[in-house]
């Protein structure tokens, strides 16, 4: 009955920044989806959903599996002739990159929704038989081919083309935890069938053929680890959703796996579902071409970067390596190995070039690992404790007749590590106040705490802060008698710190809070609240 061969490849190898986040990452893929079968001893009735799911697979295969668009075919209700013409272009495509890059180890990836029938895999018109299939990968010629097919009897094809090449047919053997060394660099060949040589493959009206509705939803839902989703988990996550669904109704569909021998060296990531949470930044003066390598090549990305402008590339955060191409022998191209963690910048830069100006807290550092970059120095932002000094000028808006005065000149001390800060102030104002009967004399003494978290900005520093300070008053009135009574005021501000030399900071504040103090009168002992919104501006060394 139902669905596709589906053979995807990862591969090492990259171009310019591809989908949204970063390089492109040289996967091939070929996605072939047919509601119709054509064969001659038996009419089948259309399937539903296979071009739609092929569709589906091409979006994943972008959004997800780090695909660049221009390295992926989607072929729908088409002849045997357009898909091998396809997969033709999709070998030059490949043929051309390596010419540029060099002999990168690839990954290619075939996919086909369909019928199966006979050891064959039908079309809009002639079926494709297993030669067709062994020229497609002999044609593309990649270190690792990873076939999926979702077609009735699908497991039955005949591989007796592929046999020279050491395929066999191995159910229930997992080549990723029982092989050492990492798997991305191997050499062999992965094939998924939806089902063995004497099952169908079946279809479901509401979600389509099981194995690829099942796939599709392992590019999110399969268990994951930091880096990705491993193909092993995408495999078992599928065969065992298959096998229970099918069940469910009464039948038999055991996926199966077949595997060649398999040189390998880690595992094989097939979904990035995480975020990109770090970044890597091209200074203007930086050129050439760059390859990103995740996790002992769990997944390659390549970065063109042009001189005269910064270019800012989303990573992931983990281990990685930098490799900057120059020549025909990639073995002995210039890498830095080094670590990202998460939402970490990563800044590249000429070896001559000064270290930037960071925000109060924060520190560029060079990068000491494995590896080196001729000419190019790699640096992180690193927090950095520092404390500072500096005087302000408050205003602020405040109910007259309350003990509270709008102009204060401050000291202050500044704690700052990272994104946390903290600050110790202290404020001095004085006025006079005359009412038809009485005046009186103040002198505001305030002793201020505030702490919170703050963000490299531009450059800037801007801190979210919680704040406090206790006000002691002394009051003469023009009686002569005297009063000193205390306030409080409790709030929470905004302030941004600009720095203009290494060593010189202006800073303001804007800050909303509450005011508890007395009134202003001799004998007003009450307490009173009142709301009171305060600038400050100054400067800190």
């Amino acid at each position: 009955m139902i669905m596709r061969t589906l053979l995807f490849c990862l591969a090492s190898l990259p171009m310019l920044p591809g989908p949204a986040q970063a390089g492109s990452s040289a996967r091939y893929a070929l996605i072939v989806g047919n509601n119709h079968g054509q064969a001659d001893e038996l009419q089948l009735p259309n399937l539903l959903h296979s071009e739609r799911e092929a569709k589906r697979l091409y979006r994943q295969l972008i959004d997800f599996g780090n695909f660049a668009p221009e390295r992926v075919i989607l072929v729908t209700g088409a002849g045997r002739e357009k898909i091998l013409a396809a997969a033709r272009s999709l070998a030059e495509v490949h043929r051309q990159d390596s010419t540029r890059l060099g002999a990168l180890h690839t990954l290619f990836a075939l996919f086909y929704t369909g019928h199966g029938l006979s050891g064959r895999l039908l079309t809009a018109d002639q079926p494709l038989s297993a030669s067709d299939l062994g020229d497609i990968f002999k044609n593309m010629n990649a270190a690792l081919s990873v076939g999926f097919f979702d077609a009735c009897y699908a497991g039955s094809l005949d591989l007796e083309t592929l046999r020279s090449k050491g395929l066999v047919s191995t159910p229930g053997f997992n080549p990723i935890t029982e092989l050492p060394a990492e798997l991305l660099n191997s050499e062999g060949t992965l094939w998924f069938a939806s089902s063995q040589p004497k099952e169908l493959s079946y279809e479901d009206e509401r979600l389509g053929g099981l194995f690829t509705h099942f796939f599709i939803e392992a590019f999110t839902r399969a268990p994951h680890d930091s880096v990705g989703i491993t193909l092993e988990s995408m495999w078992e996550y599928t065969r065992r959703h298959t096998l229970e669904h099918a069940a469910r109704f009464g039948r038999d569909q055991t996926p199966e796996k077949m595997v060649r021998k398999l040189k390998a060296r880690g595992p094989l990531y097939f979904s990035f579902p995480r975020q990109r949470t770090a970044r890597l930044e091209f200074d203007a003066g930086c050129e050439g071409t760059f390859l990103l390598r995740y996790e002992h090549g769990a997944l390659v990305e390549q970065v063109v970067k042009p001189r005269g402008r910064k270019l800012t590339v989303p990573i992931y955060h983990g281990q990685l390596a930098l490799v900057r191409i120059k020549g025909k022998t990639p073995d002995r191209f210039p890498t830095q190995h080094f670590h990202v963690a998460e939402g970490v910048r990563i800044r590249v830069r000429p070896r001559d070039a000064a270290l930037g100006q960071l925000g109060p807290g924060f520190a560029e550092v060079p990068i000491r690992s494995k590896g080196s970059l001729p000419r190019l120095s790699l640096t992180r932002q690193a927090r950095r404790t520092e404390f500072s000094y500096g005087a302000d000028y408050r205003f602020s808006l405040g109910n007259s007749s309350l003990l509270s005065l709008s102009h204060l000149a401050l000291i202050h001390t500044r704690f700052t590590r990272g994104f946390l800060t903290g600050s110790l102030q202290f404020a001095y104002g004085s006025d006079s106040r005359r009412f038809s009967t009485w005046s009186v004399r103040i002198n505001q003494f305030d002793i201020g705490l505030s702490a919170g978290v703050g963000f490299d900005w531009l450059s800037m520093r801007l801190d979210f802060e919680a704040l406090a300070t206790l006000a002691v008053f002394d009051l003469k009135y023009s009686s002569q008698k005297t009063r000193r009574p205390v306030g409080v005021w409790l709030g929470a501000g905004v302030g941004l710190r600009l720095p203009l030399h290494q060593s010189f900071v202006l800073q303001a504040r804007l800050a909303l809070g509450t005011r508890i103090t007395q009134g202003l009168a001799l004998e007003d002992r009450a307490s009173y609240i009142g709301f009171e919104p305060a600038m400050q501006i100054g400067f800190s060394f």
